[in-house]
């Protein structure tokens, strides 16, 4: 009887991109899960660093992999309104109406990258705050919805944007992260034998606006425990008393991703594991972010794994799925498989390496990274 081929949810082809674009895009891993992140929250992610990091290179992939296509434009002292939101229809002017041809600009568009957003005149800032935050751009003399699920900007620096005229700007981003060149040389000897023989791998998952809108909801209904509350709330007392201070709008915005983390990571709750990702929505001066890591470490510690019974059940299913992974024959199957697999293996190591190093997590360690190399073999065979 022939194999009945199965077909991955929503999240399973989530995690398989995020697995694609970590293979393509080597040490943007934070990154990539944020963005990932901003789309599930639909919220707004600022991108800066030096030049050449692949800002914009990993911005248009993951563009590439969602439909509904994504707006791109380079903003500058002269950008008009019209380069954004779309020219007006001359047609129209004999009707006495400034209607805009705005389908291939951004009020067209479920995703939009502004690069250089730092370089925005005080018009198009202007025209940006009200996009933005409600969603809305001004078309024949009306407010009118737009599609827009996360807007991207990317910046060289973000001193050029921590000005008070571009503070209302700045605080519209959610997140806030920043990247730069490589650091590991085996990474960047990959990078240069990728560009030596153009041998590179490549997206094959799309996502589709609904399956994006699916996961949203579900997110949205992740449980947070009355704990995890108590948690946010001291959280911010403590960041207080080091002067770091976020508004309500903020706050609000951080339980939704607290929501989104956990359900990225395939928890039905939130867990203190979770708030890890805290640390690139809370600052707003560079100087703040390891005062909120060091913040953050009592929460980040896996409570569950405290007990050697509890220990094995968070351990156990994660091999046997990635066991499983490995004898799956069918190939669009068995690519999903080892994807989720591989993340679900990353997160919980990196999970264990913020608990004591007892002997019984370090042989837990020991076999997840055999169960890694086993699957990434197993992985590079059905892809090629």
């Amino acid at each position: 009887m022939p194999k009945v081929k199965t077909s991955c949810g929503p999240r399973d082809k989530l995690l398989r991109l995020e697995q694609e674009l970590n293979q393509i895009f080597l040490e943007r891993a934070d990154l990539i899960r944020i963005i990932l992140l901003s789309l599930l929250t639909c919220q707004h992610c600022l991108i800066f660093g030096k030049p050449g990091a692949a800002k914009s290179s990993l911005v248009r992939a993951i563009a590439s992999a969602i439909s509904g296509g994504c707006f791109q434009v380079q903003l500058g002292k002269d950008t008009t309104t019209d380069q954004l939101f779309g020219p007006i229809r001359v047609s129209e002017l004999p009707n006495d109406r400034l209607c805009r041809a705005f389908e291939n600009f951004m009020p067209g568009k479920p995703l939009a990258f502004l690069d250089e957003i730092d370089k925005a005149n005080s018009v198009i800032l202007n025209a940006l705050y009200t996009a933005m935050e409600e969603r809305l751009f001004l078309n024949d003399g009306e407010m009118c919805d737009m599609p827009l699920i996360s807007l991207f900007g990317a910046a060289n620096s973000i001193s050029q944007l921590q000005t008070e005229a571009l503070a209302p700007l700045l605080d519209r981003f959610l997140f806030r992260i920043e990247v730069d060149w490589m650091q590991s040389d085996s990474n960047f000897l990959e990078f240069v034998r990728r560009r030596a023989t153009g041998d590179s791998p490549f997206i094959t998952t799309v996502l589709s606006i609904t399956e994006l809108q699916q996961m949203q909801a579900a997110a949205s209904n992740t449980d947070f425990p009355p704990d995890m509350q108590e948690a946010i709330a001291r959280l911010r007392k403590e960041l207080a008393v080091e002067d770091i201070h976020a508004s309500d709008r903020r706050w609000g915005s951080c339980v939704d991703l607290l929501q989104a983390t956990a359900f990225l990571n395939g928890n039905s709750a939130v867990t203190g594991a979770d708030f890890a990702v805290l640390k690139h929505v809370l600052w707003t001066d560079k100087k703040q972010i390891l005062v909120i890591e060091r913040t953050l470490k009592p929460l980040l510690k896996l409570r569950p794994l405290k007990a050697k019974s509890q220990f094995k059940q968070a351990l156990d299913p994660v091999i046997d799925r990635a066991t499983q992974a490995m004898q799956n024959f069918d190939i669009d199957t068995a690519i999903g498989q080892a994807a989720i697999a591989l993340t679900d293996l990353q997160g919980l190591k990196d999970g264990l390496a913020q608990v004591p190093q007892t002997q019984e997590i370090c042989q837990a360690l020991t076999v997840i990274d055999q169960k890694i190399t086993q699957l990434e073999t197993h992985r590079q065979m059905i892809t090629h």
